[in-house]
């Protein structure tokens, strides 16, 4: 079997590991991933609130209303399946609650109520080129971290004057977002799977759109060192959900590399393909000759 066979085989598996809402999502993310779902919702929005801003997102499972950004991935597995009168009486019930949330709040502007909501993403360049007012750093050649205040409905990314008006040094917002993520870290799965009886990669997909961003949280990371049983790690998120990791010296780095690329090329929410390697202390972009040795 080769090893673009195993690792479809391989994520598979990983998918029934993380639960049933996944599972659904294969069956229901077609019209939410192509931005028809949203579209039906966007609709909506201004028919029951006209002349309401409504921005669709570069993510198409997001839209904001105002300065607020509302994901609608579980919304969409509520009314999977319901009639015409179940399904829009679960969609305006929704944008009751989201609309009362997007009121504006006072405790945006004081970093000690929102510093437990706060948790990190890594971003593309092409997210950011949309979204030049997203407070953000960059992160390696292809990404850059930004912030968001998570929620279990929506995030709220951060943009500079929110973080000018926390009147904190950013260094300690993406401190403290990535400590948050790093306390969820402690319980997302990692599927590992094996070739001939040893360690050959690991996938971790938790579903809760934090995969990619893990590559802040080192503790988890040497978790999947340790599992893969090796002193370096190579690693790529091609997708928001997908994290890949693999021994830096596999037998089957290249092929690993190339569905790495087939990953962000084809799966919703596309990050980048770029390698990584960890050592157990430090994370980092691998060099020249190492993206040669993985066929790049």
């Amino acid at each position: 079997m080769s090893v673009g066979s195993i690792f479809r085989a391989g994520c598979f598996v990983a998918l029934i590991c993380v639960g049933a809402a996944v599972l659904a999502g294969a069956a229901w993310g077609d019209a939410l991933t192509d931005g028809r779902f949203r579209a039906e919702v966007a609709a909506l929005i201004r028919e029951i609130r006209p002349g309401v801003k409504v921005l669709l997102e570069a993510d198409p499972a997001q839209l904001s209303v105002g300065t607020k950004t509302i994901d609608l991935t579980n919304l969409y597995q509520r009314i999977d399946g319901l009639s015409e009168p179940g399904r829009r009486h679960e969609v305006e019930e929704f944008l009751a609650v989201a609309f009362a949330k997007a009121a504006p709040a006072p405790d945006t502007g004081d970093f000690a109520t929102i510093r437990s909501r706060l948790r990190p993403q890594l971003v593309p360049d092409e997210i950011l080129q949309q979204y030049a007012m997203l407070a953000h750093r960059r992160f390696s050649e292809t990404l850059h971290v930004v912030y968001v205040l998570d929620e279990p409905n929506r995030y709220q990314y951060a943009t500079r004057e929110m973080l000018a008006g926390w009147q904190i040094d950013p260094a300690q917002v993406e401190t403290t977002a990535v400590a948050n993520l790093a306390v969820t870290s402690k319980d997302a799965p990692f599927e590992l799977v094996l070739g001939d009886g040893a360690p050959l990669f690991a996938m971790a997909n938790p579903g809760d759109d934090f995969a990619t961003a893990r590559l802040l949280v080192l503790p988890y990371l040497n978790e999947i060192r340790s599992a893969l049983k090796t002193d370096s790690i190579t690693l790529a998120g091609p997708t928001r959900n997908l994290l890949l990791a693999w021994p830096s010296g596999s037998p089957a780095r290249r092929a690993l590399a190339a569905e790495a690329t087939r990953y962000l090329r084809t799966g919703p929410y596309g990050r980048s393909d770029e390698l990584f390697r960890f050592d157990g202390r430090q994370l980092r972009p691998l060099n020249t000759m190492e993206r040669a040795d993985h066929g790049r």
